[in-house]
């Protein structure tokens, strides 16, 4: 569980400070990632980051020595090591240097918009864009929007309430994108780690 609720209902945003420690520049971020333990997925909360690591805080402490794979936004599932622990929060070590800027950089070398990762889930969200409430799948979400199925035909641009599964306040988001009857939903403010990972069941 969480030590503290101190990015509760916050957005969660982009770098804001760079830093020199020990000669290596370390960037002070508040991004969501997503942890890999074996076949367990989960969520944590990275603070800063370099070429060689990051210091995030998990949902669940990990142990020095600890084996895991993180993703950032930009970056691949990273493999590596926990170094120190204390709480919840954590220094991970990558195996290999990693190209840092590419976390700034909200387009990709494709051209595409970067996006947070994306957590698979089996659930159930109420909606109220316009008219009468519906009922859509979950597909996947982020800490930025979410993937949805429903039978009831929605347009790209409508703006409406969503209320997660287990969460007692709806958050609000645009439907960005339709394909048949599956549709994109972006939200106006990036749900917490506290809310990810209660909505993840994590």
């Amino acid at each position: 569980m969480l030590d503290d609720q101190d990015d509760q209902d916050r957005p969660v945003p982009t770098a804001v400070v760079r830093e020199r420690r020990g000669g290596q520049r370390h960037s002070i971020v508040l991004l969501i990632g997503k942890v890999c333990r074996g076949d367990h997925e989960t969520v944590c909360l990275v603070h800063n980051i370099s070429a060689f690591g990051l210091m995030a805080r998990f949902t669940t402490a990990p142990v020095v020595g600890e084996r895991l794979r993180i993703e950032v936004r930009g970056l691949p599932l990273v493999a590596g090591t926990v170094r120190w622990v204390k709480g919840v929060k954590a220094g991970f070590e990558f195996d290999e240097p990693q190209d840092v800027d590419r976390v700034f950089t909200l387009k990709q070398d494709d051209g595409r918009t970067a996006r947070s990762p994306r957590f698979p889930i089996a659930a159930l969200a109420r909606l109220r864009f316009e008219g009468a409430p519906f009922t859509a799948a979950l597909i996947d979400i982020s800490a930025g929007g979410a993937k949805m199925m429903s039978d009831t035909p929605v347009t790209t641009g409508l703006t409406g309430q969503i209320m997660l599964p287990d969460m007692e306040t709806p958050v609000y988001g645009t439907v960005c994108w339709t394909r048949d009857d599956s549709f994109g939903v972006r939200f106006v403010a990036s749900l917490s780690l506290t809310t990810l990972s209660q909505v993840l069941g994590c």
